[in-house]
């Protein structure tokens, strides 16, 4: 299942920055207040509507990435909770779903606003900006706002709770968790504003990472085990690499050591000289003895 999970999880990636490319492209303009902004997509109903589609698309995919990890995490370490492999599934597809449908509701409403402001002859913009605030407060949009906004609360728990424990099992790296968390929380309390690089970035990295192409070492020990085994730090592998080193230095050294008429080797300084009979040890016996000396 990596390979089409990781598909999906780089077309998410891919929708996304396509949305904010085209969104900044054709609705870059400045709104001081909400009837400036129900006039913006007035004036613009198709671009925020492909835009709106496009990022629709995009959250509704990552209900593959996250389940796929969900199920390698919970293969090795079984204090995550199940209720994480629903929220994996179901709460990118309802924040889809929901996004697309208060849009829709958004679109309708600066329709009448914008009508009825016409049809009065325009009013002072205080009154406007209160009629559009009260039009955007009440009814069926409210509603799906407040839907809106738990299946976003449960998208970023979804995030946070498979990316900790996969941390904690070794699917992830230690960096690759912590920006997972912060991917979570973003989805609550956007920092960045309306720019999710952060996203982006850890959707397009997972994708490499479930097809087995992660660079600085391959996938962490856990993928191979199957079990929870912690992902090696940048110094587990210095040192690991330092005693491979070390390892084929010893190799080339007894590889160049003399053997003696009869196939003896000569006696080491500092003992008799007697027949000492070529023997077939390991090397890494050799190894570990010169290292303990």
């Amino acid at each position: 299942m990596g390979r089409p999970v990781a598909i999906a999880a780089f077309v998410s990636a891919i929708l996304l920055v396509v949305s904010m490319v085209y969104s900044s492209s054709k609705l870059n303009q400045s709104t001081n207040d909400t009837i400036d902004g129900l006039r913006l997509i007035h004036d613009n109903k198709s671009a925020v509507l492909i835009t709106t589609v496009l990022q629709a698309l995009s959250t509704g995919l990552l209900a593959a990435p996250l389940w796929f990890l969900y199920k390698v995490t919970r293969y090795r370490r079984q204090e995550l909770p199940p209720l994480a492999r629903y929220l994996a599934l179901y709460a990118p597809i309802a924040a889809a779903v929901l996004l697309l449908i208060r849009q829709i509701q958004v679109t309708n409403v600066a329709d009448k606003v914008i009508k009825y402001l016409a049809a009065q002859g325009g009013l002072p913009p205080q009154a406007a900006n209160d009629h559009a605030k009260h039009e955007l407060s009440h009814g069926a949009i409210q509603i799906v706002g407040g839907l809106a906004l738990a299946a976003g609360l449960a998208l970023a728990f979804a995030f946070i709770i498979i990316s900790l424990n996969s941390m904690r099992a070794g699917v992830l790296s230690r960096f690759m968790g912590i920006i997972g968390i912060i991917v979570g929380v973003l989805f609550v309390i956007p920092l960045l504003g309306q720019v999710p690089i952060v996203e982006v970035f850890w959707v397009a990295a997972l994708a490499l990472l479930f097809l087995g192409r992660w660079p600085q070492g391959g996938r962490g020990p856990a993928w191979e085990t199957g079990e929870a085994t912690p992902w090696p730090t940048a110094q587990d592998r210095a040192a690991a690499m330092a005693e491979a080193r070390a390892d084929r230095e010893l190799e080339r050294e007894e590889a160049r050591e003399p053997v003696a008429a009869g196939g003896r080797r000569p006696a080491p300084e500092g003992e008799p000289d007697g027949d000492r009979p070529v023997t077939n040890s390991h090397p890494r016996s050799k190894k570990r003895k010169r290292k303990r000396r």
